[in-house]
């Protein structure tokens, strides 16, 4: 609490209303953090991840978390202007830690004092604290990670503060840029979803906002039905069917409360607390951002523990909610080059009482109080967002007015007037107007553009599942839930009772392409192209496969068919310019780029054209035109990694560039790839080549390895050597001997690249191994085999080899015996693997093995290491199986386990029990 009453008092001594540009800038904040053990360096390979649809693969598992705290300092970026100041941490996630309303002092987000995690992520570490962005998938892969981050002013007075990241996963990239304005309370979040990959990919976006909350802080949720997840159920808000008001948080105390709005078209949401006479508004146009969501712990014993578990303080919180779809259960696709665009917005209210509407311009209050006299007062008090200097405020009550007041607004004060209620039935008006009569806010007493009551049905709501046979919509339905692995099958399946329909050919072919299964791919699309050859979709992904094959001409074919194809301009144009670029045909390339993203640069330019564009013209001599453009472009995209490494060839000094990329050698792998694809392997072999500086472990992934140390990059080294001309030999040697922990392939052009190292070095046993994970990892399992076989007999004591084989041939190929052999010869070359013992616990109970023999087991596990929570579950469920409580609760009192989302928590017995 020393950090937030420090802070706290540092943001009210500016005076209020000293007009001045807006500032931002680059600090650091100390928080209290939960102590992490080390990542999981087994794989998650998707296969293993069906039953919750977790896909996670290529990131590390976070499951890990002590007991402990220690003081952590976060770089931390900063936006304030008279009325707000702001705090963005860009090592986590990018998230608001909160922003603070100086008229008050108050936060207007859940400035939780300590970074406590819990198992509640997509890789399982999680904290609760300001606001979160979720994209492409809920409580993200890198919500408690370092992202992308730039911040600037504005000749206009303005500033703001830009967070982003690419994902591993499937190289998506989320943007938002954080806006505060000179005289205004409201913070803009300029939010950008683009897929700047080759294939589409599913998606959704939710914008979570944490508030901290007493019990009698009230929700406003202009909606008269909620929704469930998975729309099973629709029932009544505020006041449920159970007769509870679920508007006021004291009221949770039937389990956590998990609702999305219905039936309401209303933009804005917020909670007020009566406790500090404050609270927060969101707001969003309908047609950009339509569905919202309240989700609360509950207020009951269960909810408690969270509030226990998630902060040091037993503080509550609700989270706010908003994204593009209904509900969390719906996903879309989004496009190769496909990009999405809004706004939404954060204001804070004070000394109004509640929330009946808001908008831009401000935030007001209508509430009726029943008086001594027996009549209703109704009292209506008004924030205003900025300064609306001879403005007018009427009130109506019907057609008569009963206020017309002339008024200036300052955000600093608020206005309000009490009315005596002539008649109860009667509804009042209010009308904000400015001096030129515009209406800025307006408000009838309950007045909402909802959809009748007659027209919802309220209760259990009828479900649909796609028919036995429907396998296009099967299929489709696991894309959109991440599991690509259980669509081929589907398709597999619909292809073997229908071989000639077109549209599963295409699916299976696209789906194909995703899974780096080219040739099979290939032939499928061709099936459906020799169909119908006027369909860009079909000729765009059977290019990518015919690329990947090395057959550039044909592929070529394929790529200027799609080009012709308006739904595919775009993205056909991309990959065909970037193929004649690596075949030398620079002109060709930018005449087709500069079709794609024409000058000037705007909103609407796709980012991965301008960045090639930017690399062809100066790789052409064109050094003026490429910095001009260059230099235009970043402006619009100021997070691009490449673009700075342009205007660092053409001279520009970009200090902080190598230190970003050094964080995460993903980073460096995006780039290479990127030029790679245009042919610029000079250019590869440059960032390849660079010695790149150390920096603080929590400016990267925990687990991380240097660039120095990674055998991708002195992989990729050698591949970009070679086909400059040069050995690649040493390079490969070198990589052949770095260590591989953490390390995950997962990008096509890394097959291409371990082929070739293999190539020429066939006892390479890191190659090989990474070779098998890549493949696994995209569900080739006999082939992954093969090459983790080859790794064994070279080098048999290579880390997690035999922890990946034993569960591949356990799971996968159901032969215990040979899985159990498998994790035996693991304990002998790392003993403090948790995968070993986990999947020797299966192993062994599939072989009928006794429980004393699997505790035997389990005791082997070294007492120094970490054990993760799914190793201590298995553990204790095979103690108190063979009736030794006493022993479980040791291991459970000498091992802190998290609190994990949708599972009990793990309790020494008691003989109450």
């Amino acid at each position: 609490m020393r950090l937030l009453a420090g802070l706290f008092l540092g943001l009210l001594l500016p005076g209020l209303n000293a007009h001045a540009q807006v500032r931002v800038w680059e600090g650091s904040m100390s928080i209290p953090t939960s102590d992490e053990g080390a990542p999981d360096e087994n794989p998650p390979f998707d296969i293993y991840g069906k039953d919750k649809e977790r896909f996670n693969y290529p990131y590390t598992m976070r499951r890990v978390v002590r007991a402990t705290e220690s003081l952590h300092d976060y770089r931390t970026l900063f936006l304030e202007n008279e009325y707000l100041k702001c705090s963005v941490l860009p090592d986590l996630g990018g998230r608001i830690y909160t922003c603070i309303d100086k008229i008050n002092g108050q936060p207007m987000f859940y400035a939780n004092p300590t970074i406590k995690k819990a198992l509640i992520g997509y890789r399982g570490v999680w904290a609760t604290f300001g606001v979160e962005f979720n994209f492409p998938v809920s409580h993200n892969w890198v919500t408690l990670s370092p992202v992308d981050y730039s911040y600037g002013s504005r000749p206009d007075g303005s500033a703001s503060i830009v967070v982003g990241n690419r994902d591993r996963v499937y190289g998506m990239e989320w943007r938002v840029e954080l806006v505060l304005r000179p005289g205004s309370t409201v913070l803009e979040e300029k939010v950008t979803l683009s897929n700047p990959s080759d294939v589409r990919h599913r998606f959704y976006w939710w914008n979570n906002a944490g508030v901290q909350v007493w019990d009698d802080s009230k929700i406003f949720y202009p909606t008269p039905f909620t929704a469930s997840h998975g729309f099973t159920y629709i029932d009544t808000w505020p006041v449920n069917e159970k007769g509870r008001d679920l508007s006021i948080v004291g009221n949770h105390l039937d389990g956590p409360v998990s609702q999305f709005v219905h039936a309401s078209r209303e933009p804005f949401t917020g909670v007020y607390h009566p406790r500090t006479d404050a609270g927060v508004v969101h707001y969003a146009e309908f047609a950009d951002l339509p569905a919202k969501k309240v989700f609360s712990f509950g207020a009951d014993a269960k909810g408690l523990a969270w509030h226990q578990a998630l902060s040091d303080n037993d503080s509550g919180y609700i989270e706010l909610q908003n994204g593009l779809f209904r509900n969390q259960e719906t996903y879309g696709f989004l496009e190769p080059q496909q990009v999405i665009r809004f706004s939404e917005f954060w204001m804070p209210v004070r000394q109004i009482g509640g929330i009946s509407r808001a908008n831009l311009n401000g935030v007001v209050s209508m509430a009726r109080k029943a008086g001594k006299n027996g009549k209703d007062t109704l009292t209506i008090a008004l924030n205003a967002n900025s300064r609306i200097p001879d403005a007018r405020i009427k009130v109506r009550e019907g057609d008569d007015i009963v206020l017309d007041e002339p008024v200036s607004l300052d955000p600093a004060k608020t206005w309000s007037h009490a009315f005596e209620v002539r008649s109860a039935d009667r509804k009042y008006t209010f009308t904000l107007e400015s001096k030129d009569h515009q209406v800025l806010l307006t408000q009838t007493e309950g007045k909402y553009d909802w959809t009748p009551k007659d027209q919802v049905h309220v209760g259990a709501q009828p479900t649909y599942a796609a028919a036995a046979d429907s396998y296009l919509q099967r299929g489709r339905d696991k894309e959109l839930y991440g599991n690509l692995l259980a669509a081929w099958e589907i398709y597999t399946d619909g292809l073997a009772a229908s071989p000639n329909h077109v549209e599963l050919l295409k699916a299976k072919g696209r789906l194909g392409v995703s899974l780096f299964r080219f040739e099979e791919a290939s032939r499928l699309l061709k099936q459906a192209e020799d169909r119908d050859t006027s369909d860009g979709e079909t000729r765009y992904y059977r290019g990518i496969a015919e690329e990947a094959l090395g057959h550039r001409s044909e592929a070529r074919i394929e790529f200027e068919a799609a080009y012709r194809d308006p739904s595919y301009r775009t993205s056909g144009g991309l990959l065909l310019a970037e193929l004649l670029a690596s075949d030398h045909g620079m002109s060709d390339a930018l005449n087709v780029l500069a079709g794609i993203c024409p000058d000037p640069v705007g909103p609407s330019s796709v980012q991965r054209c301008l960045e090639d564009r930017v690399a062809l013209e100066r790789t052409n001599g064109h050094a003026d035109r490429a910095r001009k453009l260059a230099e235009a472009s970043l402006a619009q995209y100021p997070t691009s990694a490449f673009l700075k490494n342009e205007l660092s060839n053409l001279g520009s000094r970009m200090p902080d560039l190598d230190a970003h990329l050094s964080a995460d050698p993903n980073r460096i792998l995006e780039l290479v790839t990127q030029y790679n694809q245009l042919g610029l392997y000079a250019d590869s072999l440059a960032l390849l080549s660079r010695t790149y500086p150390d920096v603080p472990s929590l400016q990267s992934e925990p687990g991380e390895l240097s660039p120095g140390k990674h055998p991708m990059l002195a992989y990729y080294r050698g591949f970009v050597r070679e086909q400059l001309g040069q050995s690649g030999k040493k390079d490969w040697q070198g990589a052949s001997r770095m260590p591989l922990g953490y390390v995950f392939p997962n990008r096509r052009a890394s097959m291409t690249v371990l082929r070739a190292a293999i190539a020429a070095n066939p006892s390479d046993a890191s190659a090989h191994f990474l070779l098998g994970t890549l493949l696994f990892s995209k569900g080739r399992v006999d082939e992954a085999l093969e090459e983790w076989r080859r790794t064994a007999s070279i080098r048999p004591d290579t880390p997690t080899l035999d922890a990946d084989m034993g569960r591949a041939l356990l799971d996968i190929k159901n032969q215990p015996a040979e899985a159990a052999k498998a994790f035996e010869h693991g304990f002998k070359v790392d003993p403090s693997n948790p995968a070993l013992y986990v999947g020797m616990n299966m192993a062994m109970q599939a072989l009928g093995k006794s429980g004393a023999e699997r505790i035997a087991m389990f005791e082997r596990f070294p007492g120094n290491a970490d054990m993760p929570d799914d190793l201590a579950r298995a553990y204790v469920k095979v103690l108190r199986e063979s009736g030794q409580d006493e022993k479980a609760n040791d291991l459970l009192k000498k091992h802190f386990l998290p609190a994990e989302e949708g599972a009990a928590p793990l309790q020494p017995k008691t003989g109450n029990h």
